[in-house]
């Protein structure tokens, strides 16, 4: 299941996409102020434990615990304001709707159409302690949907701009977050 403020809008395929991954994934609009997202799947939904209708149209800072998520923010403005930088990943203290706090390791990609950053693919993390594999099931599951993505806006002006070395680093940010805790 996945929930859009206007599934119109949105590439070719990215629907079809979002309803069927296990991977919680957003999607924020570019051209707008404050990046609202404009999608969001049923993995997301489970992660927050925010309705899709608290969702869809706000900014993800409905996820930042009392105080804002410490020093990483600006790192996260910066992603948002350089359109050079294609993608980046972030660890953010989060906090679910019914108070219960996590880590969330967060992963965004800019997707291009002509030239011009139009919207920001979110794909989203919880880090537990003792989680095991699912990093691993995490990163390949990611990586299957970046691919699909691709080929999805081959021909149709669309390009998913993000490094696979970027998400291959991801089990090294979770292991030192692990080592931290």
């Amino acid at each position: 299941m996945a929930y859009f403020e206007d599934e119109k809008q949105l590439p070719d395929g990215f629907a079809a996409l979002f309803k069927k991954s296990t991977v919680s994934l957003t999607l924020a609009d570019c051209g707008r102020a404050d990046f609202p997202l404009i999608a969001a799947n049923q993995a997301f939904i489970d992660l927050s434990g925010y309705s899709a209708s608290e969702v869809i149209g706000h900014n993800c800072r409905f996820l930042q615990p009392e105080g804002g998520p410490g020093p990483v923010r600006e790192r996260m403005r910066s992603f948002l304001e350089d359109s050079k930088s294609e993608s980046e990943r972030f660890l953010v203290p989060n906090v679910t709707k019914d108070g219960t706090p996590f880590v969330n390791l967060i992963y965004m990609a800019r997707l291009m159409k002509r030239g011009e950053c139009r919207m920001i693919l979110g794909s989203q993390f919880r880090i537990n302690r003792g989680a095991g594999g699912d990093a691993d099931l995490y990163d390949e599951a990611l990586a299957q949907d970046l691919r699909r993505l691709n080929l999805l806006t081959d021909d149709s002006n669309w390009a998913v701009l993000g490094t696979f070395e970027a998400l291959a680093s991801s089990n090294s940010i979770i292991a030192q977050a692990r080592l931290e805790e």
